[in-house]
This record gives C-alpha cells, structure tokens and sequence, in this order.
C-alpha cells in the first residue's frame, strides 16, 4: 500500500513540474521521495491474520509477538479471541498474529499443533512460551503482559 501511495505521489509530483523536454520517467526518477524501509515490520497493539505465505514474515518482526492458532469450528477459541484481542490492544507492545489451524496447515504441522485454541509467544522469530485452552481474562492478561516487557 505504501508503496502505491509513494508512486502515486511521484507521479502527481511530475505532473505539477511541467519540465520541457524531458520524459515521465525521467521526471519521475527526479521526484522520487525516499521511503521508510524496514527489515521488519512494526505492528504492535494490532491483530493480523496469518497465512501460510505470509506467517515467517509477521513472526520475524522485532516486537513481541503472540501467536492464537484457533479454528472457526472451535467454540473455547470463539470465548478466547475477544479476550486476548483485548489484552493485546491494552498492552500496546506486543503484536497478535491469528493462524486458523484449518487455512493454515504447514503453520500449523510446524509447530505441531494438537488442540486449539494453543496461544504461543515468540521473540526474535522463536517461540518462547505457550499456552492451550481457554484461560480466564486475567491469566490471558498475565501472559500478554509478561511477554510485552520482553521487548
């Protein structure tokens, strides 16, 4: 998305130019703004929803992350995902990544998941700890806190 905005930009930029004998591409190279770039991505305080493609990228981010493997046929991960959404929201340090174990099975074979919901931590792309059940709010609220001071 960023970086349709950033062409978007350019191009906007090379038409308000209006340079006489050059080309679009030309002026565009000339026009181009330096973007933000990182080798991670910073997404803390927020929930996404995981895919096989995508899971190693989202883990590997420098914060904290959270990972909920859940189903939709899973009535205990239905009570839990409000909760841990919450908890995640409230701590603004640690990022909630959902895998649905049912859209996601090379994820979820890898970390050998058995019984949803399973809530594991990671840091630095491996995981740290974890948890399988529905666990009342303030054990939820322990954990995310616990691995929000890891950051």
């Amino acid at each position: 998305m960023n970086a349709l905005r950033l062409a978007s930009r350019n191009v906007h930029q090379a038409a308000r130019l209006n340079v006489q004998g050059k080309n679009d591409m030309e002026i565009i190279d000339q026009t181009k703004t330096r973007g933000f770039q990182s080798s991670s991505l910073l997404l803390t305080g927020m929930s996404h929803d995981a895919t096989d493609g995508n899971f190693k990228e989202l883990v590997g981010a420098k914060e904290p992350i959270i990972v909920d493997f859940h189903a939709d046929w899973c009535r205990p991960c239905h009570v839990l995902d409000p909760i841990i959404r919450d908890e995640v929201k409230q701590s603004g340090a640690v990022t909630l990544i959902r895998v649905n174990v049912d859209d996601c099975p090379k994820v979820a074979s890898e970390f050998q998941i058995a019984s949803v919901p399973c809530v594991m931590a990671f840091k630095g792309g491996k995981p740290v700890d974890k948890f399988v059940g529905a666990l009342p709010k303030n054990a939820v609220k322990d954990f995310v806190e616990k691995h929000a001071g890891r950051a």
